[in-house]
């Protein structure tokens, strides 16, 4: 009847997002920041795993390029 269909020739493309990633100086965990393009020269972090909160530069942070999780698009 009425179904939609994915065709196969056209792949539809996944969309990537950046997520940058700091390392706790006390325990070594990583810390994940989501809005990297809103981070300030210096910011500071909570870690999750022991509680300590460390004072970053923006050159010490990793960014790294991850697909999309979602299934639908928006």
């Amino acid at each position: 009847m009425f179904f939609r269909t994915q065709s196969t020739t056209t792949a539809a493309k996944r969309t990537t997002y950046s997520r940058g990633t700091v390392h706790c100086g006390r325990c070594g965990a990583p810390n994940d920041l989501y809005r990297v393009e809103a981070v300030a020269d210096e910011f500071s972090v909570r870690c999750g795993s022991c509680g300590h909160r460390g004072f970053y530069r923006k050159s010490e942070l990793g960014v790294s390029q991850l697909p999309e999780r979602r299934r639908r698009p928006r």
